[in-house]
């Protein structure tokens, strides 16, 4: 928790922000995520990644909007796709990503965040709150897709001490996702290689 210490004060401001709105459904993500499952990333996190569905885009923008850098957009890249918008709170950098979709390895992955939310609900606690966490099983799938072992390899081993806690939200995305023989092929590598 400590390389998160400097961005807490960040997390609490969008935090008691976001729970204006009762029906918005949000998950950090990334290296503070993978911080708040307490996978060792070995470095303070440069940014707070925050993951939204697309329907809550412009509620979450309207209350952020005092410390907006930019309006949400459409990004696309050769792998990514979002509405992506940016914030400074307490100087540093946030990332909102809505209706997040991942292209490669012959895969289509899209981020859920009211179904992970619902169904794989995982919370960090930060002083007397709670705050939701992206799912280990996203960050897993996420890193795999671009290709990070850096990343991957210490998020299945993690999975792996407590696979009651993650297999099943790693099967249920296998299954409601696209994947390509190459993704399925390294998947299944990485899995027999740390059985």
């Amino acid at each position: 928790m400590k390389l998160l210490e400097p961005l807490l004060p960040s997390i609490s401001t969008i935090h008691t922000r976001l729970q204006q709105a009762h029906n918005v459904q949000w998950l950090i993500g990334g290296s503070c995520g993978l911080l708040l499952h307490n996978v060792d990333i070995g470095r303070t996190p440069r940014d707070l990644d925050i993951y939204i569905d697309l329907k809550d885009v412009h509620t979450v923008h309207k209350l952020l909007q005092t410390y907006a850098i930019d309006n949400p957009e459409f990004s696309e890249t050769p792998i990514y796709a979002s509405m992506l918008s940016h914030y400074r709170i307490d100087g540093h950098a946030i990332e909102v990503v809505g209706d997040f979709k991942v292209k490669a390895l012959g895969s289509l992955y899209q981020v859920e965040v009211n179904y992970l939310f619902e169904n794989y609900y995982n919370s960090a606690s930060i002083e007397e709150w709670k705050v939701p966490v992206m799912p280990l099983a996203h960050e897993f799938l996420f890193n795999v897709l671009r290709n990070r072992p850096d990343r991957y390899e210490p998020i299945l081993r993690t999975m792996q001490e407590h696979p009651d806690k993650h297999m099943q939200a790693l099967s249920d995305l296998m299954n409601r996702n696209q994947w390509g023989h190459e993704f399925q092929v390294k998947l299944n590598e990485l899995l027999d290689w740390n059985r």
